[in-house]
């Protein structure tokens, strides 16, 4: 990778990597002490530097304003199209991991019967855990629908990827283990271990991003308030009209979970780069 650019704001770096990937231009991001910095693979070196010229020439120009849908600055992750090979490409390594297993354990029973499924369940009881401690976050792989899994993997791409790209593919693997292993056993305390879904862990991200850019705005990227207000209102709904159908234990301990980790590495790292 080859530097392209150095600019002392974390919004409008953010923007250039935003409007760069919408391109087909892969940037990396990293911050050091003089500002943010990009880079970009060799071979898109010349283009990448003459949009990024005329980029910060006009950054308001309506041919940069495209397509920011989660963050309040109009900065954010690359979009493409759903069944393109760009769609995939943009992802990261754990992103792209947990929507390919969520998939296969959701097909394996046309292979396998539910011998799978019953191997990844949370335990009949906790001491179950103490042999197989895995089945603490498994149960997140599991879904019981076409549309379960299908809702959950959007979320999962679109909001796993802004951590993955604004921080680290490290960062939201720990952060879906953590949100899984709370949500998961605040279900079972609820209801038992027949429960499946990776939704705890979609409003664990949620809940992350939504806090992480409020105590640390100048990460330069905000999960919109429309996004909370629609998953607040799809929590209460699914409380209200929903309950035992959905795992909404799972749902409000995920979310919580998130909010205070959020909360936590947000102030830790505006106070390192203060």
């Amino acid at each position: 990778m080859i530097e392209l650019v150095r600019v002392n704001n974390a919004a409008l770096a953010a923007r250039l990597v935003h409007m760069l990937g919408q391109r087909g231009i892969r940037a990396e991001l990293r911050q050091e002490q003089d500002g943010q910095v990009l880079s970009v693979a060799a071979d898109h070196f010349e283009e990448a530097r003459e949009l990024c010229q005329a980029f910060l020439a006009s950054p308001d120009d309506r041919r940069w304003q495209e397509d920011a849908w989660h963050s309040n600055a109009p900065a954010d992750v690359p979009r493409q199209a759903l069944f393109s090979g760009g769609w995939f490409r943009s992802l990261g390594l754990v992103t792209k991991s947990g929507l390919v297993l969520c998939v296969l354990v959701y097909l394996s029973p046309f292979l396998l019967g539910d011998r799978l499924y019953a191997a990844l369940m949370f335990p009949p009881s906790l001491d179950g855990l103490a042999v197989q401690p895995w089945r603490v976050v498994t149960p997140m792989l599991l879904h019981m629908s076409l549309l379960h899994i299908l809702f959950n993997l959007l979320w999962w791409c679109d909001l796993g990827r802004v951590i993955e790209r604004f921080q680290s593919s490290f960062q939201l693997l720990w952060i879906t283990l953590v949100t899984a292993a709370i949500s998961n056993l605040a279900q079972f305390y609820d209801t038992g271990p027949n429960f499946g879904g990776l939704s705890g862990v979609v409003y664990g991200l949620l809940g992350y991003l939504w806090l992480y850019g409020k105590v640390n705005p100048g990460a330069g990227y905000q999960l919109r308030k429309e996004v909370v207000v629609l998953m607040l209102v799809w929590l209460v709904i699914c409380y209200v009209g929903l309950s035992g159908i959905v795992a909404n234990s799972a749902h409000l301990a995920g979310l919580l979970s998130g909010m205070a980790i959020g909360t936590a590495v947000g102030l830790w790292r505006r106070q390192r780069s203060a």
